[in-house]
């Protein structure tokens, strides 16, 4: 069974290691208009539709083992894996439209928020937290209007953190790796396969983007992967009984970084629909730091908290919700540190 999954995640790799190389010749290319880029040179964009083509091709070689893990597949497991793959499909699509012909904010906005709605509702609402030897159920409309905003903010999420190359859609691998980790010490096959394909796709993409940047994911590729990324691990809860709280613990670098950024603007009172260059990473670059460099640093986070969010995995009860206030509270005291360095520095960003 473990060979399926395997060459899934091999296959997924190499097609969109090739198909993101057909796009580096005849894709749309992004031309920098905005102070905000970090990039200077027109450059191929919409990796995102080699990312699901390689994601397409490793999750169907899985389905087709005879008797391998896509047999383990419980079928309430696999009509929300359907459910997810389909609205993916959707963000990819306006991804691919807002990397040919940019919408916007307010567009996309509510077209996000829209589809975060229906997919809440279709694959269900997460409404169980585990709680020491009790489980805290939460009321239908708030179960619905947490899963919502889940699924809202890690596309979001994604699509922000997507400035430098190779952060964001190595950051989502990684935490994807994570995510089937503790599918497979959990017993979610549909969570191994969806994630295991998804991070070999990346990895086929990050060829290219890692470290030189000579194809961009695009809207279609951040929008693509933040939603399966989001998707499969409500998949994973419904399935195992996971706790809500550990996802946001596997993706906490890309989601601290989005979410305190956001708050630092609502303090500033700044727009929170404007285009600006006042993420920590983007302070980074401004700093001096290589894009490189960035994305490593992300990556040893993302493995950290991919390794705590395994741990606490396995004690359903009180360990998430003693983690995640840690993490969270450590952010925040990073995140204000750089931004007062910054700001002396005069590197701080608008």
């Amino acid at each position: 069974m473990i060979w399926d999954l395997i060459a899934g995640f091999a296959v997924a790799a190499i097609v969109s290691l090739i198909a993101c190389r057909v796009l580096i010749a005849l894709g749309p290319i992004d031309h920098p208009s905005l102070a905000r880029h970090e990039h200077k040179d027109p450059t191929p964009t919409s990796g995102g539709l080699g990312i699901a083509l390689g994601f397409a091709a490793g999750l169907i070689l899985v389905a087709l083992v005879p008797d391998g893990a896509w047999a383990q597949i419980t079928f309430a497991s696999l009509k929300r894996v359907f459910l997810a793959l389909g609205f993916a499909c959707i963000f990819l699509a306006i991804g691919f439209w807002d990397d040919a012909r940019p919408l916007s904010a307010s567009i996309k906005f509510a077209a996000f928020a829209l589809l975060s709605l229906c997919a809440s509702l279709a694959i269900g609402a997460v409404q169980s937290f585990p709680f020491g030897e009790s489980t805290v159920l939460m009321p239908t409309w708030a179960g619905v209007a947490g899963t919502t905003l889940w699924i809202f903010v890690m596309v979001n999420g994604v699509n922000f953190m997507d400035g430098a190359n190779g952060l964001a859609m190595g950051s989502v691998a990684i935490g994807l790796l994570a995510l089937a980790a503790i599918s497979a010490d959990q017993g979610s096959m549909a969570g191994i396969a969806v994630s295991l394909t998804t991070a070999g796709a990346l990895c086929g993409f990050l060829y290219w983007n890692f470290p030189g940047g000579k194809l961009f994911a695009g809207d279609s590729g951040a929008l693509f992967t933040g939603a399966l990324a989001a998707l499969a691990s409500i998949v994973v809860i419904h399935r195992t009984g996971l706790s809500p709280l550990v996802p946001p613990i596997l993706f906490f670098p890309l989601l601290a970084d989005v979410l305190l950024t956001l708050a630092w603007r609502v303090y500033r009172r700044h727009s929170l629909l404007d285009g600006h260059s006042e993420h920590i990473y983007q302070i980074l670059i401004r700093g001096g730091m290589s894009h490189a460099e960035i994305a490593l640093t992300y990556w040893a986070a993302m493995a950290v908290c991919g390794g705590v969010g395994f741990l606490v995995a396995r004690d359903p009860g009180v360990a998430p919700w003693v983690a995640l206030p840690i993490m969270a509270f450590l952010a925040v005291v990073i995140s204000a540190v750089v931004r007062r360095f910054a700001d002396r520095r005069g590197v701080g960003g608008v």
